[in-house]
């Protein structure tokens, strides 16, 4: 598949995976009931429908598959498909999961006390744990997301063409309006929807929010100003990562010496 793309499939096609990887996220889940599945289901033209019987990739126990394939998707995007990406995913999953009714609505809603979950509650489950997951991944990120301007520029003269550079800047810094002016605000509604369930999809949604609050530390605090609860959150969790990474570097030298010690025996 991957020696497909490098060929002339992309070259026909730049926009092929950017423009189905939305919806590819609710097609590997087996996510029938949203318009996304059955848009992607009807891609045919014609009047000729797609069977996806054997792309599903549904269930827990097949997340690393699902990973593997959204990370080689991604991969062969440009800055610019990765910013509609990432737009796409927060206003029409994450977005869609604060409707009043559809299955990304009522995944967010159940308690998890729930014992009986139906197949379609657990497939929209997976596509909000996915979606967040995606977002969280380094390989997401737009140019030099989270530096400032200094350091922009001086990449920009050091590294490449300068008309390249500079237009990786300018998506860094749309991509950092956008998630101060969209992102947050739906990041927050629905992390009150989950957190009136109890939902155990507010641990997917506060490491998202975290990885932004460390990469856009000074912009955050500002848009957040009047929540000074969820800063308080956001500063603790980056606090407890920022342990957990010294720990586990002092491991690592641990471990490393006393290999060493061993190897001179």
């Amino acid at each position: 598949a991957q020696t497909a793309l490098r060929g002339p499939l992309l070259e026909k096609q730049p926009n092929l995976l950017s423009n189905s990887f939305v919806g590819a996220v609710f097609v590997f889940n087996n996510c029938k009931a949203h318009p996304l599945y059955i848009a992607e289901a009807s891609a045919g033209g014609n009047g000729m429908g797609i069977d996806f019987e054997g792309a599903f990739l549904d269930g827990a126990d097949r997340y690393h598959k699902r990973r593997e394939i959204y990370e080689m998707m991604i991969t062969y995007m440009s800055d610019e498909q990765k910013l509609e990406v990432t737009v796409r995913l927060v206003k029409e999953v994450l977005g869609g999961a604060l409707e009043t009714s559809g299955d990304l609505a009522a995944a967010c809603k159940l308690p998890p006390s729930s014992r009986l979950v139906s197949k379609r509650i657990e497939s929209a489950t997976n596509v909000l744990t996915d979606t967040l997951d995606i977002l969280t991944s380094p390989e997401i990120k737009v140019g030099r997301v989270g530096a400032d301007d200094d350091q922009d520029d001086d990449v920009a003269s050091t590294n490449g063409s300068k008309a390249d550079q500079r237009v990786k800047i300018l998506l860094s810094k749309i991509s950092r309006g956008h998630m101060m002016d969209v992102v947050l605000p739906i990041l927050c509604n629905l992390k009150t929807v989950l957190e009136a369930s109890k939902s155990p999809l507010l641990k997917n949604l506060m490491q998202y929010l975290g990885y932004i609050f460390r990469t856009f530390k000074a912009e955050v605090n500002e848009h957040l100003a009047n929540n000074p609860t969820l800063l308080q959150e956001l500063e603790y969790d980056c606090k407890r990562n920022r342990k957990k990474k010294d720990s586990k570097s002092i491991l690592g030298v641990s471990i490393d010496g006393g290999k060493r010690r061993v190897s001179m025996q």
